[in-house]
């Protein structure tokens, strides 16, 4: 009876401790389904953007092809015919189709009818055909408005549900243009968009090519001008019209999206399966599998705050170049310069905060290839001096405004075997960080030189210098000095372990130790080779 009882007692409590098992786990099972549905959801946000970053490009090259080389091509050929004897007229057509320029000839493909203002009468003449009333009164209209400062116009009519294009520019005759023919421009549109590959090879790395994109191209009226691919996920894809980006060329829109089976060439593990099987199978796990699935939920939180503190690091390092940019985009787009040369101005902060900015993305890139070693140098016998020369030039244009000065000394002659752009970005993050981590009015020394068969690059900045302690620490990655991270400076704590990366996989290394003054001074070192020319002789 005590045995029954005591036996009876275990088996309760046994099950009591089975049931709390299955219970904990399928809460930690709930969880886990809700984290991969939200995986899914950020994973297919991804491919919107990504898709949305593919319509962009469309719009640009379509705008590119057909404004540059189509319209202003024949805004020009229009101004020199009107300067001919007997100006613009029913031979102007003839005249730029048989153009000796072959220029000029191809962007006359586009034209379907030639209209100028008669100098005589003052009516809208055109040369062949005639559209309907209401295009030609909207359009007589459209021409007393204004002139193009850009020169040229694009009025785009919509009638009887079909979209006419038309071209206005000033001519010393007066108001003249074309009308554009829709089976050219369809054309010039597939072969803005087939040109090349569509998505930027630095997101797939040249794995996806445009036959798993799908675009299509639609005009005003809503008629379809171009479809490459097929949507085989049509809740995947996104629209953006032409008047967000270039409404110069074409009012009509722009529908692109990815193909889902080439996800995981541009996020990691693709978009995510389903896991209810295998979540099925946490609640037959044991008490001790599910206290190790605590202690993985523990590493698992530690990993995910190093990541979120990097995430916010890299937001705020993106933040400065973003708002420079859009800042002044804006100011050119709405046209609120002085002077040319103050556009130039603006022009010039845009490029350059596009380079610290495309800069910053090389770094998290080959931060991400580096994790998981998926990313060959092709490495070749190469002078240092023209490689790091090239380097300091551009480096030059980010630092354009601010009171650092940047000396070099490089060496002659010098070769080893490199990859030139992974040495760039040891040299661009070297510099970079000097010119971060220093006071404000400094001199960068970057120093190149051969000593005992070993090429040694030097950058020396005149900051307060790196503790003894941790000059082997902030090659880590995420690792920051503590001074540094209560202070202003944003960093993201990759940009050495990028350079140790890089150089390790070159066959050198790279150290740091003090300069005389007290600033720091990275050093790295590669196997010296022999001249490339010297070998061929």
């Amino acid at each position: 009876m005590i045995y029954s009882r005591c036996l009876n007692s275990r088996t309760t409590l046994i099950i009591v401790m089975l049931l709390a098992s299955l219970g904990s786990a399928g809460v930690l099972a709930w969880n886990a389904y809700e984290e991969a549905s939200s995986h899914r959801i950020v994973a297919e946000n991804v491919l919107k953007s990504y898709a949305s970053l593919v319509a962009e490009e469309v719009i640009r090259r379509t705008s590119q092809e057909v404004g540059y080389y189509g319209y202003s091509q024949l805004a020009l050929a229009l101004a020199a015919e009107a300067q001919r004897p007997g100006g613009i007229g029913v031979q102007t057509k003839t005249n730029i189709v048989s153009h000796r320029d072959p220029d000029v000839r191809h962007a006359a493909t586009l034209i379907r009818d030639i209209f100028w203002i008669d100098h005589d009468s003052g009516k809208l003449r055109f040369a062949e055909l005639t559209p309907p009333l209401e295009a030609v009164s909207r359009l007589r209209n459209q021409i007393e408005s204004g002139s193009s400062d850009a020169g040229y116009r694009v009025f785009n009519i919509v009638s009887g549900g079909k979209q006419d294009i038309f071209v206005i520019t000033k001519t010393r005759q007066g108001p003249a243009g074309f009308q554009v023919d829709w089976n050219a421009i369809n054309s010039w549109f597939k072969t803005a968009v087939t040109r090349r590959t569509l998505l930027p090879s630095s997101l797939s790395r040249g794995r996806i090519l445009n036959d798993s994109l799908y675009v299509r191209i639609l005009d005003e009226a809503g008629f379809e001008r171009l479809r490459l691919g097929k949507a085989d996920r049509p809740d995947l894809a996104v629209k953006k019209p032409f008047s967000e980006i270039n409404p110069r060329v074409f009012t009509g829109s722009v529908e692109t999206s990815i193909d889902p089976k080439v996800a995981d060439q541009l996020i990691i593990g693709g978009l995510p399966r389903s896991r209810l099987p295998a979540l099925f199978g946490l609640l037959t796990i044991t008490t001790g599998l599910i206290l190790a699935a605590i202690l993985q939920l523990h590493r698992e939180t530690v990993l995910q705050q190093l990541r979120g503190e990097f995430v916010a690091s890299v937001s705020h390092e993106l933040r400065t170049p973003l708002t420079q940019i859009r800042m002044f985009a804006e100011t050119l787009r709405l046209d609120r310069i002085r002077s040319v040369s103050e556009g130039r101005r603006y022009l010039d902060i845009i490029d350059r905060e596009a380079r610290r900015l495309s800069h910053l993305v090389e770094n998290v890139l080959q931060f991400s290839r580096s994790e998981y070693n998926d990313h060959e140098l092709v490495r070749e016998a190469r002078e240092l001096a023209p490689v790091i020369s090239e380097v300091l030039a551009n480096f030059e244009l980010l630092i354009e405004g601010t009171e650092v000065t940047l000396t070099a000394h490089l060496g002659d002659g010098i070769c080893a075997m490199i990859d030139c752009d992974a040495i760039r970005q040891v040299i661009l993050n070297l510099l970079d960080n000097a010119v971060k981590y220093g006071p404000k009015k400094q001199n960068v020394l970057l120093r190149l030189e051969c000593q005992n068969g070993i090429a040694r690059v030097m950058v020396e900045d005149e900051g307060p210098g790196i503790p003894t302690g941790e000059r082997q620490r902030i090659f880590q990655r995420f690792h920051r000095l503590e001074r540094d991270r209560r202070s202003a400076v944003a960093g993201t704590g990759i940009g050495l372990s990028v350079v140790k990366d890089l150089v390790t996989r070159l066959g050198g290394r790279c150290f740091v130790e003090e300069t005389p003054a007290g600033g720091a001074r990275f050093i790295v070192e590669l196997p010296a080779v022999m001249s490339p020319e010297l070998n061929r002789a």
